[in-house]
């Protein structure tokens, strides 16, 4: 999916993505969960799981299946209690419920996981490259290996190395994952960052004067792209997208269940086919028709 300048621009998106910069606890990357119930091929650099920490699972619950129309199902119990987000029979990402207060910035915010062949070594490579090890790479059985790390910039991200495979790349529908942007302070610089992750193909194009948006692929196959921060003294940060059938009744449904629309769709970006909404706690998230938004004449 191609991001327009102007969408990716927006102040109001930097300030969004602040939040999810936010300290995280390390029980945000502290339950077994089965990826795939059958072994596929692993595609390391392809973005396989998204979790929310959230301080009101409830709360998250009604809003998500309301917007998205993803169901729950909640495994473990007490402190291991985890509920996987399931879009279509199929499992997605998880909620994990992060308890208020101890100095953790309340709300929500979402955490992107990356496959990667070897978690340890995506740790010694992100320190060695100026980022941070937040979580040590931990194993779960059923589940995998996997480690949540700052970048170099301060975004928050986390990788897998699942013992059951990586999902195909496929067709995406509603309720899917299907894109991410990285708002970085010097995309060309980021993107050095992440090649050596999972061994990138970096694809990088001037869209403005001075600036430059650099594309994430794998496998043939796009990932993300990394764009500038909108300004100075905003945290870097991952944002990821979710397909839509309809980008106005998903935004008028966002309102209904209580949250909001950070930036509104507008026709002469992606052609009125992309938002970015926050639930009733903050968690922001992008909203997005493919097929729709990158049609011929669409804004680029």
């Amino acid at each position: 999916m191609q991001q327009a300048t102007k969408f990716v621009r927006a102040a109001v998106v930097g300030a969004a993505l602040a939040l999810m910069a936010a300290g995280v606890a390390p029980c945000a990357v502290a339950a077994p969960v089965m990826l795939n119930p059958t072994p596929e091929a692993v595609l390391p650099g392809k973005f396989v799981w998204f979790d929310a920490v959230t301080d009101d699972l409830a709360a998250s619950e009604q809003f998500y299946g309301a917007v998205f129309d993803w169901s729950f199902r909640s495994i473990g119990s007490g402190d291991s209690r985890y509920t996987l987000i399931q879009n279509r029979g199929r499992s997605i990402g998880g909620l994990l419920v992060r308890p208020r207060g101890g100095g953790n910035a309340p709300g929500a915010r979402w955490i992107a996981l990356m496959s990667v062949a070897d978690p340890a070594r995506a740790a010694r490579y992100v320190e060695a490259r100026g980022g941070k090890v937040v979580v040590a790479p931990v194993r779960f059985a059923g589940r995998g290996t996997h480690a949540l790390f700052r970048d170099s910039d301060g975004a928050l991200f986390g990788v897998l190395a699942s013992e059951t495979g990586d999902p195909p790349d496929r067709p995406a529908t509603a309720g899917d994952f299907v894109w991410l942007d990285l708002f970085a302070r010097d995309p060309v610089r980021a993107g050095e960052f992440y090649r050596g992750l999972a061994d990138f193909d970096l694809k990088s194009r001037t869209v403005a004067p001075g600036i430059t948006r650099v594309v994430l692929a794998s496998a043939g196959v796009a990932r993300a792209a990394i764009v500038a921060l909108p300004k100075e003294g905003i945290a870097a940060g991952w944002l990821a997208f979710v397909e839509v059938d309809d980008v106005a009744a998903t935004a008028a449904r966002v309102v209904a269940a209580g949250g909001r629309v950070v930036v509104a769709a507008r026709a002469d970006v992606l052609n009125g086919h992309a938002a970015i909404i926050a639930d009733p706690l903050g968690g922001i998230v992008g909203v997005v028709n493919g097929a729709k938004a990158t049609a011929r004449g669409a804004s680029r």
